[in-house]
């Protein structure tokens, strides 16, 4: 009896339904991109499956909105013949876009189109000829879960790949979740912050031939009740880990372009929060961000720009390591030649912020 009643002032006081302790401000501030002052940095979710998770759009905006999220991709799973992807434009102050998920085989692999708008039929359709369909409304192929797919040519004309995906990583890491949730939302969250290995070497392989861009998926919320409390809400994810577009403005238009484009990042706001970030190439008065494509010269130089001090910047070039430093806020280095090359900060020893490539051609 002892025991029960320790574990349950533990529960209390511990993880319930806490939110994690990112550092947001009081109100939201949406700053400016650096070193691009004529865009905009703004944090939002992408591949979020609000009807899965029982929520109404509202519903779902309220919550966005106390996180300080911008924008929100939506992308259930679609069924044959159906249109609703979600409402388009602004509910409350949160901007959707509408969108919706397609399984391709049955491993798990998913094509996630996103800004549609008219129903795709997906009957006996390749992974391929789902993708041109999505293109022909104008919207946006993910390729959600790499990895599962029964060949990486199906998602070779894919506009993203998601390489972290929250339903992923609950289902790798959840049955540590009992033991974290004593302690805080912070320690039960920090087991969930596993890039898988897989999806990243998917990702690179592609990006070492193609311009691609990296995101991070939410999925559903998992929302589960341990010990009487309630974790793996949207509450909490929502503050757990964000992807940023460098946008002209916060409109439909501009975020599809910038995340068609690669004008993106990954942040792990629970580690650190983020509001904003630069990786950049620099030759004399010309200059390359995140997604986009400089050419090779003697003087060109690679720049990182964080919001903290991180313990460890790594530098990876085409998929593999080249450099790794420490204890730092700004770096600057030489490209080792051609190719697609991106950085992936880290913060006790996990992730933190994970950079879209700068292609040097």
């Amino acid at each position: 009896m002892l025991l029960l009643a320790g574990l349950a002032v533990l529960t209390a006081a511990g993880c319930g339904s806490s939110l994690p302790g990112t550092d947001l401000p009081p109100t939201r501030q949406v700053s400016p991109a650096l070193e691009f002052p004529a865009l905009r940095d703004y944090r939002g979710v992408i591949d979020c499956r609000m009807k899965a998770s029982g929520l109404t759009q509202a519903e779902l905006a309220d919550i966005a909105a106390s996180a300080q999220i911008d924008f929100v991709f939506l992308g259930d799973r679609v069924n044959p013949g159906q249109s609703d992807y979600g409402i388009a434009g602004y509910t409350s102050q949160i901007l959707f876009i509408p969108g919706g998920a397609f399984p391709i085989g049955k491993n798990g692999a998913e094509i996630v189109g996103l800004n549609l708008s008219q129903p795709i039929d997906f009957s006996h359709t390749s992974a391929r000829e789902l993708i041109a369909r999505i293109h022909d409304q104008g919207g946006l192929a993910l390729a959600s879960r790499p990895a599962k797919f029964p060949s990486p040519d199906d998602y070779a004309l894919a506009d993203a790949i998601e390489v972290y995906n929250l339903d992923d990583a609950w289902r790798a890491h959840g049955p540590g979740y009992a033991g974290a949730v004593l302690f805080s939302s912070d320690h039960l969250f920090a087991a969930m912050d596993v890039v898988p290995p897989a999806n990243l070497a998917a990702y690179d392989r592609m990006a070492s031939g193609a311009q691609v861009t990296m995101v991070a998926g939410v999925g559903a919320a998992p929302s589960m009740t341990v010990l009487g409390s309630r974790v793996g809400t949207f509450e909490q994810v929502f503050r757990v880990y964000t992807t940023h577009l460098l946008a002209s403005a916060r409109e439909t238009g501009p975020l599809v372009d910038a995340l068609r484009r690669g004008h993106a990042y990954i942040s792990f706001d629970f580690l650190g929060y983020v509001p904003n970030f630069a990786f950049y190439a620099q030759n004399g008065n010309e200059r390359a961000m995140m997604g986009d494509e400089i050419s090779d010269a003697p003087a060109l130089k690679l720049r990182v720009e964080m919001p903290g001090r991180a313990q460890r910047l790594v530098i990876i070039h085409d998929g593999n390591e080249i450099a790794s430093v420490a204890n730092l806020k700004h770096y600057e280095f030489a490209p080792k030649g051609p190719g697609a090359y991106r950085v992936v900060a880290y913060r006790d020893g996990r992730p933190w912020i994970l950079s879209n490539p700068v292609y040097v051609r």
